[in-house]
């Protein structure tokens, strides 16, 4: 029993460096899209019944043309939201799901950094409004001066 709990622990072990291993080399996950698609169709199946378009097969055409999409811009997209966005350990992982993260993570950080900017540049000209939020590189709040 003892050695079934070490075989267990081992190969988790090996599977969550092997997910960190992948992370830090910058390549896209490998996830089983035939799985997800499967489980995915079967739920829709069981909620509005048979259907005239194949859920399974419309799943994974979505699917592929979102892993291109992720190929395709890769390395334009932040550290950051690849590193929120991308969780392959996570139930049913989807190429799709992370293609809208990482896009709306990068459109968040765009418009923190676009107000950030804007408020630096309004304070030149107009005295301090309140509350002062500094907004970091990153889209994070570095601090907040609620005067």
């Amino acid at each position: 029993m003892l050695n079934r709990w070490k075989i267990v622990l081992s190969a988790a072990l090996i599977f969550v460096g092997s997910l960190a291993a992948t992370a830090k080399s910058g390549r896209i996950p490998t996830i089983d899209l035939q799985k997800g698609c499967r489980a995915a169709a079967a739920e829709l199946t069981a909620l509005f019944g048979n259907q005239t378009n194949d859920p399974y097969d419309t799943c994974m055409s979505d699917e592929q043309a979102g892993r291109g999409q992720l190929v395709k811009e890769w390395d334009t997209f932040p550290a950051l939201a690849k590193s929120k966005c991308v969780q392959p350990g996570a139930y049913l992982p989807s190429y799709v799901e992370w293609l809208t993260c990482i896009e709306l993570t990068r459109e968040v950080i765009k418009m923190r950094k676009a107000t950030s900017e804007a408020a630096g540049k309004s304070r030149v000209s107009t005295p301090r409004q309140c509350p002062v939020v500094k907004i970091g590189e990153d889209g994070n709040i570095v601090y907040v001066i609620a005067c």
